[in-house]
């Protein structure tokens, strides 16, 4: 419990530098040059240059503000350069990357753990994907019913998903397609929240 009650503010957009954005518009602050620049990445990251289904109007209408705060006029050459440096997996261990970025899910009492790389093509993982799985053997282990890995192709628009679980055929019925040494590619497929989630928390029942 609190003495007062929290102030919070929420928006159904795509990142928090466009709620950011919109804060400072309303209390009539200029945004420097620097800080328009931090915002404007954050936007394209989150966004997934625009590309993610959790993308809105308000995002996009940002961006064109902040790139001419920022003074960058390709922001797909941003988002590009931005990809590379997030997607380097030259020389980290498998398991660092697969929690890279990782979040466990509870399913009607199943552990269900989500990871997921953005890359700028999936050749960049062609040869770990072995020691790729082999990490997501050593996760399973530890009382999960299954680990997914979302390899996503961020230039393609896609997702190859990387499979371990108890149960298969209800990973495959969830995305309707059918696992192929592991894994199954998924046109379309961006986001863990808006689209991988909810199929598997669907095929759980939840």
């Amino acid at each position: 419990t609190t003495n007062n009650p929290i102030l919070f503010r929420a928006e159904p957009v795509g990142c928090t530098g466009t709620v950011l954005h919109k804060m400072f518009k309303e209390a009539g602050v200029a945004i420097p040059k620097n800080v328009a620049g931090g915002m404007l990445a954050a936007i394209l990251s989150d966004t997934v240059n625009f590309k993610s289904p959790t993308c809105t109007d308000d995002d996009k209408a940002a961006v064109n503000e902040l790139k001419n705060v920022a003074g960058i006029e390709d922001t797909e050459a941003l988002f590009m350069d931005m990809l590379k440096a997030k997607s380097a997996v030259a020389g980290v261990p498998a398991k660092d990357l697969l929690f890279r970025d990782y979040k466990d899910f509870d399913m009607k009492g199943n552990k269900i753990g989500v990871g997921q790389l953005e890359l700028a093509t999936i050749e960049q993982v062609a040869d770990i994907r072995e020691a790729l799985i082999e990490a997501m053997k050593q996760v399973k282990a530890d009382g999960r019913h299954s680990v997914l890995l979302m390899l996503t192709d961020v230039v393609k628009e896609g997702t190859d998903l990387v499979v371990l679980s108890d149960d298969p055929a209800l990973v495959e019925n969830a995305f309707g397609s059918s696992l192929e040494n592991s894994s199954m590619w998924i046109d379309g497929m961006m986001s863990r929240k808006k689209q991988t989630v909810p199929k598997l928390q669907e095929a759980f029942g939840c």
